[in-house]
């Protein structure tokens, strides 16, 4: 299958905003993505300045809504970083920008609990979260909650079933629901927006030659919730290939642009390694 003259399932040595002009309407599936973050990491990739950031990734966001699907949604984990002092605000500049200038939906903002970062910093706590802030083009967009379900307690399943029937355990008959057919799974329980996954990257793991990654349950929980079977996920910004590894894992197509050649070689090694393991 080929999206244009792009294939699936490949990581395109490119720039992401050439590479999406190449992809048609309304192809792709669900995005996931952690970009360049404003004045980081200037020996790794072309930094982009704090007050140029929002107008240079404007265009990208543009075609990433002509790409995505309506029933489609958007994933961006990016966080501002602190100069002299105070925290910048271009992620939150550039989070009213998608709305109000390109007419994303914001549909809602998790937040990341991950390890922290060590030290110690003046008037503040070390960073322990990341927000990654979801968007959509749609209301009407595919969500599978119980795909990413946590067995309940057994208790709690009682209590559950209790509601549903209009019983209580203390035969007051007051009950805050009944059953119904939208009770559809009373033995998992839903998780929040606030995830807690620690980052497992470290020196003897491929992806820890990446200076910036985050662990494959990240994607994982998202493209459960947000995609079916056999559809599209694109990564415009690839890195060591972390999305395209959950992807593989959970039965998904994929694609991906990344400008450095040395972090191409990182994630097709690590997609070998996945292959071989299956």
């Amino acid at each position: 299958m080929k999206i244009k003259e792009l294939k699936l399932n490949e990581i395109y040595k490119m720039d992401c905003l050439d590479g999406l002009k190449k992809l048609k309407n309304e192809s792709i599936d669900l995005i996931i993505t952690s970009p360049p973050y404003a004045d980081r990491r200037e020996g790794e990739y072309k930094s982009i300045k704090t007050n140029e950031y929002v107008n240079w990734f404007i265009p990208i966001a543009e075609e990433l809504y002509r790409v995505l699907k309506p029933s489609g949604s958007f994933f961006i984990n990016i966080k501002s970083h602190c100069s002299k002092g105070e925290r910048e605000l271009y992620v939150y500049e550039l989070v009213i920008a998608l709305k109000k200038k390109l007419g994303w939906r914001f549909v809602d903002e998790f937040t990341w609990t991950k390890n922290g970062v060590p030290g110690r910093f003046k008037g503040r706590f070390k960073n322990g979260f990341e927000p990654i802030f979801h968007f959509a083009k749609s209301s009407e967009i595919i969500f599978n909650p119980y795909a990413v379900g946590v067995p309940m307690k057994e208790e709690s399943i009682k209590r559950a079933n209790r509601k549903a029937t209009g019983l209580t355990k203390n035969g007051s008959g007051f009950a805050g629901m009944r059953r119904n057919e939208t009770m559809v799974n009373r033995s998992l329980a839903l998780p929040s927006n606030h995830l807690h996954i620690p980052q497992k990257s470290n020196q003897y793991t491929l992806q820890s030659k990446h200076p910036a990654v985050f662990p494959v349950e990240l994607p994982e929980f998202f493209i459960k919730a947000f995609s079916d079977e056999g559809q599209v996920v694109l990564d415009p910004f690839m890195g060591s290939g972390t999305t395209a590894i959950a992807s593989e894992m959970l039965g998904r197509k994929w694609l991906g642009f990344e400008t450095e050649a040395k972090y191409i070689e990182i994630a097709n090694e690590r997609l070998k390694g996945y292959a071989d393991s299956k």
